[in-house]
């Protein structure tokens, strides 16, 4: 038996790919290009293995995987298990995740935190960020304005075609705010929504307001409940969140309620 096991080649893990986790009382030996290989797949996906791990293993692939991707993962998993992942995290890992979110989905996890661990990662956040998630967590969480996200695309009404694209490439938000390229007037009023097949088959020099439509819109304190009817009754991708002056204040896109309703949140 010896002579033929001789003949067998072992099959040797390379160290580089090993890693000791000392969350574990028996020392386990894990493989890191486990947690490498998440970051390639779909945030929906990563969510969902998350969501079954230990606690102690989700802390490690959150302290392992990008923070774009982590901020794109933890946006999709269940909001208790958010709250578990974040307070288990140093407040400056924790806020480097947090940064890469989307600014309403930030202020939603932010809100569900205990006020003085909020506020060590809003210490840690960079000030601009640190200034939208603010004023996001100042609104009610079941309200239009509690749902939206300020990061949004808005032209003058003046605009071609070749501005918006312009604007577009400059765009740092989300792909789903993408949908919709907005127009407001002189006085900063929202006059109107061009989507953005419109713009991808035009011609530069095409003015916006030749391929505006109506904007549907809501108030701030608009609930829930109306919020997704307008989105059931207009087939929106995007919906216009607007002040008391008709002033674009942030838009809320379908993604987000589609998970308002799955979480029935």
């Amino acid at each position: 038996m010896r002579a033929l096991l001789d003949k067998i080649p072992p099959r040797v893990i390379p160290w580089q790919y090993v890693d000791l986790l000392e969350t574990d009382p028996a020392r386990r030996v894990k493989l890191k290009i486990v947690y490498e290989g998440l970051s390639k797949l779909h945030p929906a996906d990563i969510a969902s293995i998350v969501e079954d791990l230990p606690a102690a293993e989700r802390e490690a692939v959150f302290e392992t995987i990008d923070e774009e991707v982590a901020a794109e993962a933890l946006e999709e998993i269940d909001p208790k298990v958010q709250v578990s992942i974040v307070e288990s995290l140093e407040a400056d890992r924790a806020a480097d995740i947090v940064e890469e979110m989307d600014p309403d989905a930030a202020a939603d996890l932010l809100a569900e935190l205990p006020e003085q661990r909020t506020g060590e990662i809003l210490q840690e956040m960079e000030p601009e960020e640190r200034q939208e998630v603010r004023q996001l967590l100042e609104f009610g969480e079941h309200t239009a304005a509690g749902r939206m996200t300020t990061e949004y695309v808005a032209v003058p009404d003046g605009a071609a075609v070749s501005d918006a694209i312009e604007t577009l490439k400059e765009f740092e938000g989300s792909r789903e705010a993408l949908a919709t390229v907005y127009l407001y007037s002189v006085s900063y009023k929202l006059v109107g929504a061009v989507p953005l097949v419109k713009i991808a088959i035009s011609p530069s020099t095409t003015p916006l307001v030749q391929l505006s439509e109506p904007p549907v819109s809501c108030a701030p304190d608009t609930p829930d409940d109306e919020v997704a009817a307008l989105f059931d009754k207009y087939n929106l991708v995007t919906l216009a969140v607007v002040d008391e002056h008709e002033r674009l204040a942030g838009i809320i896109t379908a993604d987000d309620v589609i998970t308002m309703l799955r979480h029935g949140r």
